[in-house]
């Protein structure tokens, strides 16, 4: 997947979105006027290795779509943890409409969260869920 996605920003109803094949770190920074988007699927559960964002890009997204709770990640453990990690440390603010502080649900395949979970830093709020078809 290539290109610029930034004409979906201006869809202020879009809520859920699935993105597959070589989502990049333009992508997902195109996709940071999503308001309203809530649930975002990133990867190739078939394919994660061809996965090519970073999990800066991901906090990024994170941060400024402030409506985001339900992320999955379908990408290499190597990556899933440092999406994990990063989620944690960042700042992610109450939700845009709410006063409550925002927890994010991070989605990852089930062999993906069993190493992740011996592996994975306590704090923030993220919390590390197994995706299953």
């Amino acid at each position: 997947m290539g290109g610029n996605l930034e004409p979906l920003s201006r869809l202020h109803k879009l809520d859920d979105l699935t993105l597959s094949g070589g989502v990049t770190d333009t992508v997902l920074d195109s996709l940071s006027g999503c308001q309203g988007l809530g649930i975002l699927k990133l990867g190739d559960r078939q394919r994660p290795a061809e996965t090519a964002f970073t999990a800066a890009a991901v906090t990024r997204l994170a941060v400024r779509c402030r409506q985001l709770w339900c992320l999955s990640v379908h990408a290499s453990v190597d990556i899933s943890l440092d999406v994990l990690n990063a989620l944690k440390a960042a700042d992610l603010r109450q939700h845009a409409d709410s006063r409550q502080a925002r927890t994010i649900i991070l989605y990852v395949p089930g062999e993906v969260y069993l190493q992740l979970k011996s592996k994975a830093r306590s704090g923030g709020r993220v919390r590390l869920e197994e995706w299953s078809a």
